[in-house]
């Protein structure tokens, strides 16, 4: 009997035994599984728990206009979150945080009530409401203190709700030169307009730091460690002086309180190195609060928009058919108001005393009263390779590479294409599609004595400790014309200003040089718009020594559509402050006689 029970407990114990050993072979196992087959998982599992990483955002670059006053720059933002798994009492944590944030408790709320685990609550709100929320909210509890019962000002902290801090775009001018900056989107990415082109260099590389957290996921000071440091966006300086900016876009607004036009640009050129002192677009928007605003404000019209630029172009014909050798002073044709042609019929707009026509032209007269007869036969001179070769030089067909991201390309049917009409209405401003920033190249480069330089917008990019990394200048110059030919062509845009269709553009004590314009606007598939024009005036100041080319572009004016009414007023408003601010003296003082003359002519004859 004894044998049998000793028997019995020895095989339990050694099944007992087998089975403790098995138990700590699957420990072993498990172990062998835990720390050497899957142990870069376990290790992963373990840091994501005990540490965490927060992202370092690199600082934004500024954008500087060319007397380096600030046009962008990012300042301190607190972005609020919520963890959704740690939140405890959501209508309650919905109304404080709606009190701080001073936004709709329902909204808030919503948003607590996501589907997602980190919710996104107000992200680049003032750094101040951050502050107070890490802090917690205030309240106020009753306290005994002795036998006497206050009221005690406490915080509470909100659980589940966290506070990142990041850098948040700000545009100081406000709608100033908001076209050519655009904005950044919420990932503080550029969206638009040099924010986008130029987002590369803007941006910077973030960087990122991993610290220790303790049970609630709060980070332990003491463990933290830097991994990444970000490095910080590049500066980028502009051509852009910021007061003739203004200049121009408030000339613009008061224009458009008279005329009310769809749209407007007023674009100003440094001629001898194409440098783009402003860009102006009507109606602008306010970078600040670009959500709020019609995406089709966006828009820069200036460098995006294609149009005819009617008679404005005849100085390009002009210039290209004196650069061939015909006389300036030579009859081109005699102007009757209208002419038939082989396709069609040519009229000109005439005025008091020319109301049958302009009769006997030259160039001068055909810049001084716009003559479209005139100049169809200056066309007819050059014959359409020669002429679609100067439209090119000029830079009217090619895209300008200005730097803005999104110039529009010159449009022309190519010249082997050209019938009879075709070629008369590119002489006179028709048939061609150009953006007001071309053309502004295009009298820049008379203004220049015949050298073509292309225009551009960024002038240096710096490191953040201002040091130059890169400096632009203008790309390769070309002479288009001759000075001499550019001088006299000047002389005929002078006479415009002072004589003929452009005397509104005139400026006291400056000499004017420029070319009214007002061409119908096109349609998509062909033919003009009914009753719409796009009134213009191209020049610049002063004649003899230019520092500014002015270009003016008004798309669908009410009550004018001709360039002397609408667009020449704001020549000279941009003009005559331009010249003020940039101290150019004065180069016409009353009393002298700064009448050009055609070559070979003295003044005071004839």
């Amino acid at each position: 009997m004894a044998t049998g029970h000793t028997g019995f407990v020895k095989k339990r114990t050694g099944l007992l035994l087998l089975f403790i050993v098995f138990l700590y072979a699957l420990i072993v196992a498990r172990l062998v599984y835990v720390q050497i087959i899957n142990r870069e998982q376990y290790q992963k599992w373990g840091t994501m728990i005990s540490t965490r990483k927060i992202p370092l955002r690199a600082l934004r670059g500024c954008i500087y206009d060319r007397d380096k006053r600030v046009l962008a720059v990012s300042i301190e933002a607190a972005s609020i979150y919520a963890c959704k798994r740690e939140l405890e009492d959501i209508p309650r944590t919905a109304k404080m945080l709606a009190e701080m944030l001073k936004e709709d408790p329902k909204v808030i709320e919503s948003k607590l009530r996501g589907d997602k685990n980190t919710l996104w609550i107000a992200k680049r709100v003032d750094p101040r409401i951050g502050r107070e929320i890490r802090k917690g909210y205030k309240t106020v509890v009753k306290r005994k203190v002795g036998n006497v019962v206050k009221d005690v000002e406490m915080r509470e902290r909100l659980p589940g709700i966290g506070v990142e801090y990041d850098a948040k775009r700000v545009y100081p001018a406000g709608p100033t030169a908001s076209q050519i900056l655009g904005f950044v989107n919420a990932e503080n990415k550029g969206a638009e307009g040099l924010e986008l082109t130029e987002n590369d260099l803007l941006r910077g590389i973030d960087g990122s730091m991993v610290a220790d957290v303790d049970a609630q996921r709060r980070v332990i000071p003491e463990a933290m460690r830097t991994t990444v440091h970000p490095v910080n966006g590049k500066d980028i300086v502009l051509t852009i002086d910021l007061t003739i900016q203004q200049i121009a876009e408030e000339a613009l607004n008061k224009m458009a309180e008279t005329y009310h036009p769809e749209s407007a640009c007023a674009v100003v050129l440094e001629p001898r190195t194409g440098e783009i002192l402003a860009l102006a677009n009507y109606p602008g928007f306010n970078p600040n609060e670009s959500a709020k605003t019609d995406p089709a404000q966006w828009r820069n019209r200036a460098v995006a928009d294609l149009y005819e630029p009617g008679s404005t172009l005849k100085m390009v014909t002009v210039a290209a058919a004196m650069n061939e050798g015909i006389s300036p002073r030579s009859i081109v044709t005699h102007c009757a108001r209208t002419e038939k042609i082989t396709g069609g019929k040519i009229s000109c707009s005439v005025h008091p005393p020319y109301m049958s026509g302009h009769g006997a032209v030259d160039m001068y007269k055909i810049i001084q009263h716009s003559c479209n007869i005139g100049s169809a036969h200056l066309a007819f001179k050059l014959g359409s390779k020669k002429l679609h070769a100067y439209e090119k030089a000029f830079g009217l067909i090619d895209r300008t590479r200005a730097g803005f991201g999104c110039e529009a390309v010159g449009y022309m049917i190519p010249p082997e294409n050209w019938r009879v009409m075709k070629l008369a209405n590119i002489g006179f401003g028709q048939g061609i599609a150009v953006t007001p920033l071309q053309m502004t190249a295009a009298y820049a480069t008379i203004a220049n004595g015949g050298v073509y330089n292309e225009p551009w917008v960024v002038k240096e990019v710096r490191n953040a400790d201002g040091s130059v990394i890169e400096r632009n200048t203008n790309s390769a110059p070309r002479q288009v014309v001759s000075r001499q030919t550019a001088a006299e062509v000047t002389k005929m845009l002078m006479l415009c200003a002072e004589e003929g269709t452009g005397k509104t553009a005139q400026i006291e004590g400056r000499t004017v040089a420029g070319k009214t314009g007002s061409a119908q606007i096109a349609k998509p598939r062909g033919g003009y718009e009914s009753g719409e024009f796009i009134a213009s005036f191209m020049g610049f100041v002063p004649a003899l020594k230019p520092r500014m080319v002015i270009a003016v572009v008004v798309t669908r004016p009410r009550g004018s559509h001709w360039g002397a009414t609408v667009a020449a007023p704001v020549f000279k408003e941009i003009g005559e402050k331009g010249l003020w601010y940039l101290k150019v003296p004065p180069d016409a003082p009353p009393g002298s006689d700064t009448t050009p003359k055609p070559a070979g002519e003295k003044k005071g004859l004839a």
